[in-house]
């Protein structure tokens, strides 16, 4: 879990998510969900953020797998074969995309290749990377956004193609993808998004305050003017 990372954070660098600077910004828990829960809701999110729930499209089936998010029905990749999770931003300034880390898996039937597709301020779903999933094996993922959210940010799974996770078999009615924890040795790390707030990213100085940083920087030269005398 989130939490547990950042503990062992001291002593082992680079474990949890996020580089230099960045942060988690929204985290799912997946410790005992039962796989086919309905939703999951964000059970971190940064000031200023409301985490969305981690949701399946209305043309998948829930299917049940410990400690993970999980469904079925990917074979006909309809327009509703999706999970999707992400994040509003709700005050405050634009936010640099660090990483994502989670872990996939599908069965031996489920899909075979899934595209990683963001959809940024309400734009268009483009794919960030495609993963390419063993048959009934965990895939741990940290992926580079690299994007900058103004208002939000949402994520969707999708099969790639019909081919499953044993080629050269094709996706079954019933074969299963989840969306599970990282893992890294012992330790299990959430969900996480992660990333790092923009510093004023438009301000400008107004003319007066400029001058008066200009009298401000005058009168420090006198005063060392002054000192050294």
């Amino acid at each position: 879990m989130l939490h547990r990372c950042l503990a062992v954070a001291v002593v082992l660098v680079g474990m949890c998510p996020g580089g230099i600077g960045a942060a988690p910004l929204v985290a799912w828990d997946l410790s005992g969900s039962p796989g086919d829960a309905p939703s999951v809701a964000a059970t971190f999110q940064a000031p200023g953020l409301a985490g969305l729930s981690m949701t399946r499209g209305p043309g998948l089936v829930p299917s049940a797998a410990g400690n993970s998010f999980s469904a079925s029905g990917w074979d006909d990749l309809g327009a509703g074969d999706y999970i999707q999770f992400g994040f509003d931003v709700t005050s405050g300034p634009p936010i640099d995309l660090d990483t994502l880390t989670f872990a996939t898996r599908s069965s031996g039937t489920g899909p075979g290749f899934i595209n990683v597709n963001l959809s940024i301020d309400g734009g268009a779903f483009f794919t960030l990377t495609t993963l390419t999933q063993g048959n009934g094996t965990f895939l741990n993922s940290v992926l580079n956004l690299g994007q900058t959210v103004t208002s939000s940010l949402v994520i969707q799974l999708r099969a790639a193609n019909n081919q499953d996770a044993s080629p050269p078999g094709l996706i079954a009615s019933g074969g299963t993808f989840r969306v599970a924890e990282f893992l890294n040795g012992s330790t299990f790390i959430d969900v996480t998004i992660s990333g790092l707030r923009q510093e004023n990213p438009t301000a400008v100085p107004e003319p007066a305050t400029l001058a008066l940083f200009g009298l401000g920087v005058a009168g420090v030269g006198l005063a060392v003017r002054r000192r050294r005398g």
